[in-house]
C-alpha cells in the first residue's frame, strides 16, 4: 500500500495506557509504530513550551486504512479505563475477566521512591521499566539527572515485587 500513509491514533503520557494500546492493537492483528515524544536536547532555544519537556510523551501511529478499527480499539480501552475509575477499588482488571493486578496509588510521594531496581543506559529501557511497574501497581520514578545514565527508583515497600518484574524484564 505505497498510498497509504501514517496517522495519528494516541498521544499522550500515560504509561499505562500506552501499553495497553499497544497490546490491543497486537491483539487486533493492527501494525502500527510507536513514539517516545520527550526531548532530552531540549531547553531553552527548544520550539517546544517548557512545560512539555517535564513530562515524557508517547504517540501511536497506524496505517490510515487501520485508522477506523483502531480507534475502535482505542475507543475500548478508554472505556474500559472509565469504568474501572468509576469503581473506587484498588484492583482493576488485567487482559481478561478474572484477572486482577493492583492499581496505581492514586496520591503517593514520589519522594518515597527511595530505593533503585534499574539503572542502565537507555531511556527506552526505563520507559519500558516504568511502564510495566505501573501495569502492576508500582508507583515509581526516573529522577532528571545529568549524566547518560537513567535510574528507576520504587517505594521500599514494593523493592522486592519490583525487581522480581525487572528480572523478568531483562531476563536475569
Amino acid at each position: 500500500m505505497p498510498d497509504d500513509s501514517l496517522e495519528i491514533l494516541w498521544r499522550g503520557s500515560d504509561p499505562a495506557k500506552f501499553t495497553a494500546l499497544q497490546a490491543a492493537l497486537r491483539d487486533e492483528g493492527i501494525r502500527f509504530w510507536e513514539m517516545l515524544a520527550h526531548d532530552h536536547v531540549g531547553g531553552f532555544l527548544n520550539a517546544r513550551p517548557y512545560y512539555l519537556e517535564a513530562v515524557p510523551g508517547f504517540e501511536i501511529r497506524v496505517y490510515s486504512s487501520d485508522l477506523l478499527s483502531a480507534r475502535g480499539v482505542l475507543q475500548s480501552i478508554e472505556t474500559r479505563g472509565e469504568a474501572s475509575e468509576s469503581q473506587p477499588s484498588s484492583w482493576h482488571d488485567s487482559e481478561g475477566p478474572g484477572q486482577l493486578v493492583p492499581a496505581l496509588p492514586i496520591d503517593w510521594d514520589p519522594a518515597e521512591a527511595t530505593s533503585e531496581i534499574w539503572s542502565g543506559e537507555e531511556e527506552g529501557m526505563a520507559e519500558y521499566v516504568s511502564s510495566a511497574l505501573a501495569e502492576n501497581g508500582i508507583p515509581c520514578r526516573i529522577p532528571e539527572e545529568s549524566g547518560y545514565r537513567y535510574r528507576v527508583y520504587v517505594r521500599s515497600g514494593d523493592h522486592t515485587r519490583a525487581k522480581d518484574i525487572v528480572r523478568e524484564i531483562i531476563g536475569k
